[in-house]
């Protein structure tokens, strides 16, 4: 009798082993009168403990699918098609409970992860911060903040964490609540070398995290940015040009390598100048064609955009909808987009 059982598994090993002997047992595929083989035996085979096969089989004998014989051994009772019935929609019923109470635990995390993101526009004196995000499945890989300093600048982050569901998730968390330390008294560069140093040592094989950090100061008309691993940010003047900003240096995700140096670019800003960072699910979208929209298609959306006269949240929603009549409205990566727009000669 082969079962298929996961140690890794948070169902119980003796609820995993009831649940496959029930399954065989109301499907035909353990006959009635047949009997299974020895306690121990199936231990063995499976190399699981026959205190969990003992405490399987007791369970199916209380629901009437399997009898004694003997000490340690059990054969399947007989069951009329009524109880079958009955077992069959009372597994269906238990299964719905599990999966509402699972859907329950998801709709939690989700609400949680939202309430760890800044609100979607923050106005600041001289500065607006523009954001959309939107994940792919419950919970997201992306995440963004935005980080005030007492001398009027404002840093802007996005990452996106290796992989998607509840493990991405997890590690977003942890580096959303230590980016606000790290950054405190750090340019862009440092910041991201600090955060790849912790990184390092608490990821494990096959994690790592892509990031940029950009940081604006309104009063001097500049931003400084640092990227590690994420697509290039874009510099978008209104009615003039978009530019992809390419820092110099590695580009390396953090918690790959540590001690990577990373290399900051600075730029000057005009009154109305926007800086989009973007994860690159957006670009990577697949057309119904099946091709992705490609950075080129993604540049020439936010050239089109220039031309309209629109406040930095408006701007971000057409784009990003325009993306979404290009390729549908399923998303297979998480789609995060923040804008910071510089306003020199206006009070937040």
């Amino acid at each position: 009798m082969l079962l298929h059982l996961t140690e890794n598994s948070p169902e119980p090993m003796r609820s995993q082993i009831a649940r496959q002997i029930r399954g065989k047992v109301l499907s035909g595929d353990l006959a009635e009168g047949s009997e299974l083989p020895e306690v121990h035996r199936i231990a063995r085979a499976h190399h699981v403990s026959p205190r969990d096969v003992q405490r399987a089989c007791e369970t199916l004998v209380e629901e009437g699918l399997l009898v004694r014989e003997g000490e340690a051994g059990f054969r399947v009772a007989e069951v009329s098609p009524r109880q079958r019935r009955e077992l069959a929609q009372r597994r269906l019923f238990d299964d719905l409970r599990e999966q509402e109470l699972s859907l329950r635990e998801l709709e939690l995390a989700r609400d949680i992860q939202r309430r760890l993101l800044p609100p979607a526009r923050v106005d600041g004196e001289r500065f607006t911060v523009a954001s959309r995000s939107f994940p792919a499945r419950f919970v997201a890989g992306d995440f963004y903040d935005v980080l005030r300093a007492a001398d009027g600048s404002v840093s802007v982050i996005v990452a996106d964490v290796a992989g998607k569901g509840f493990g991405a998730s997890l590690i977003m968390a942890s580096v959303k609540a230590m980016a606000p330390f790290v950054a405190d008294g750090r340019g862009v560069a440092e910041t991201l070398c600090e955060l790849n140093r912790r990184l390092c040592g608490e990821l494990g094989r096959g994690q790592f995290v892509a990031a940029a950090i950009a940081r604006l100061s309104p009063a001097a008309g500049v931003v400084e940015l640092a990227n590690a691993g994420m697509p290039d940010p874009f510099a978008v003047a209104h009615g003039r040009s978009v530019e992809a900003l390419e820092v110099p240096g590695p580009r390396l995700p953090l918690g790959i390598r540590p001690d990577v140096p990373y290399a900051s670019l600075t730029r000057r800003c005009e009154d109305g100048d926007r800086l989009l960072l973007f994860s690159d699910g957006i670009p990577e979208a697949r057309l119904p064609s099946g091709t992705p929209l490609g950075y080129d298609a993604f540049a020439a959306i936010l050239r089109r955009a220039t031309q309209e006269v629109r406040d930095a949240e408006e701007w971000l929603d057409g784009v990003l909808d325009e993306v979404q009549r290009a390729t549908g409205a399923t998303l297979e990566d998480d789609w995060t987009a923040v804008v910071v727009e510089l306003r020199r000669g206006a009070e937040g």
